[in-house]
């Protein structure tokens, strides 16, 4: 849950740093579940095969970076609910589902997920943007990320950077600044955090990272939600209908594993029931069922 205090610092500044909200044993099981992701990664961009030959389902859920020389550098993990057991297990995590209500009320919708990897000395900076397309122009709530960071981050091993209050500042023109500024945008700051941490930020804020040059790695799972109302009218009934069972399925397969013993259990009380027969999709559909990016 997200106190008064917080929401107050999200809405004036549009970040806020959640410090130890997720326990130190679901970072573990973070931990190792992307250990066994990146031990199944395509061995480059397209490449149907890891490491030790064998296939890749779904190879392009895996981004790489193509620096001007050397290899490409891993810096991605889409659709990681679908590739992950327990990386949708931890989407359930009441304390996360509790924060998203604290900012839209009971009514939102899961969005995209994706797991960002900077690996040690090669990490891949993140150039300065707002998340998303613009899609339903310049409005001030296009949806907010919350970003769970399994290992310190701090400036030497590429930290989020952010322009506080540049989340109320429309769709800004970034090129421009760095033009007049260089890299350091005016007002920038780095946002360092440690293990179990979360930094929820609006997808309007102006945000970045640089390069991690340090023998530590640098991994952020991200879980994205809006409120219904401004995805209604942009994309299908259907398709938002089984963005929304990925909550449903998350907590159905929290509540069967004995590993989570949640004091309290989080009540998704949308709309879903009676949106088209209520019936839900297939698992495997719904957990691939494309994004609701705006």
């Amino acid at each position: 849950m997200l106190s008064s205090e917080q929401v107050a610092h999200y809405r004036r500044h549009g970040y806020v740093v959640v410090r130890g909200m997720v326990s130190a044993a679901e970072i573990a099981l973070l931990r190792d579940a992307v250990r066994l992701l990146l031990d199944e990664a395509p061995v480059g961009p397209d490449q149907p095969h890891d490491r030790e030959g064998r296939p890749v389902p779904h190879p392009r859920d895996y981004s790489f970076l193509q620096p001007a020389a050397g290899a490409a550098v891993l810096n991605r993990v889409s659709t990681p609910l679908a590739r992950s057991a327990d990386v949708l297990k931890v989407y359930a995590n009441p304390r996360l589902l509790q924060a998203v209500e604290a900012l839209y009320g009971p009514d939102w919708v899961p969005f995209a997920e994706s797991i960002v990897i900077k690996l040690p000395h090669v990490g891949a900076p993140f150039a300065w943007h707002q998340d998303g397309r613009f899609a339903t122009g310049q409005v001030p709530e296009r949806g907010v990320n919350f970003g769970i960071y399994l290992y310190h981050s701090d400036e030497s091993n590429g930290c989020l950077y952010v322009v506080p209050g540049s989340h109320r500042n429309g769709r800004v023109d970034i090129a421009a600044q760095i033009a007049s500024h260089g890299e350091r945008l005016p007002g920038s700051i780095p946002v360092p955090v440690a293990a179990g941490d979360v930094i929820v930020h609006s997808r309007n804020l102006v945000h970045g990272s640089f390069t991690n040059r340090s023998p530590e790695q640098r991994v952020t799972v991200y879980f994205g939600y809006h409120a219904r109302s401004t995805v209604e009218g942009e994309f299908a009934g259907e398709q938002i209908r089984r963005r929304a069972q990925v909550v449903e399925l998350a907590l159905a397969a929290r509540a069967a594993d004995r590993r989570f013993t949640d004091r309290t259990v989080y009540r998704y009380r949308p709309w879903i029931a009676a949106a088209g027969n209520g019936a839900a999709a297939d698992p495997a559909t719904a957990l691939r069922t494309p994004s609701l990016a705006l």
